[in-house]
């Protein structure tokens, strides 16, 4: 039994239970998680992307990206955590709405950077999970949202549990003995009882 993939199922199954029973603290947590990440993408922007290369128009728009991944990163995490379900629900929104033009400015990196000789894998993954995210976010805080977070979050727990099962069932199964004696002693016991 690998013990990380035993617990990794039972993490993904009490996340699927989560979501099935608290789908507004999941989305809650959800926005925040987001915007951690958001202050984190920002601050790698101003830090690396920004002086990959020498364009001053790239280096501005990038400069923009990054405080803006801040700036709406550092708002995603306050606000849920002080204000009433209005205010996170616009939150969700407003960080579906910086997603798309976030995935607009990483379009004009990635143009730029292709024709300069960078390679720009992560950078079209990045645009993809930024579209993808801002679709989810603004399902979300409808009611269809929490029916959606539910039915993953029952796809979750069956998945972790159907993972940490098979996991369990793959174990060794290995019987310690109370002694162990090699042959050799063995056969020097039994000359010894024979003298």
């Amino acid at each position: 039994m690998d013990k990380n993939k035993f617990f990794l199922g039972i993490m993904v199954a009490a996340v699927g239970l989560f979501m099935l029973i608290s789908p507004e603290a999941f989305i809650k947590f959800v926005v925040i998680i987001l915007g951690i990440a958001l202050i984190f993408d920002g601050v790698f922007i101003l830090v690396t992307v920004r002086n990959l290369i020498a364009d001053v128009n790239y280096g501005r728009v990038m400069a923009v990206h990054g405080w803006l991944s801040i700036g709406v990163g550092a708002v995603a995490v306050l606000l849920p955590l002080v204000f009433a379900a209005v205010v996170w629900t616009i939150m969700a929104y407003s960080l579906a709405v910086y997603l798309l033009v976030a995935a607009g400015m990483e379009v004009y990196a990635i143009t730029v950077l292709t024709r300069n000789g960078i390679s720009t894998k992560k950078s079209i993954f990045e645009v993809i999970v930024c579209v993808f995210l801002a679709v989810v976010l603004f399902i979300l805080p409808h009611s269809a949202g929490n029916a959606l977070v539910r039915v993953f979050g029952v796809v979750l727990l069956a998945a972790g549990v159907l993972f940490s099962l098979v996991q369990w069932r793959l174990r060794p199964i290995v019987v310690q003995p109370d002694s162990v004696v090699s042959v050799e002693e063995d056969e020097i016991a039994a000359d010894e009882q024979d003298d």
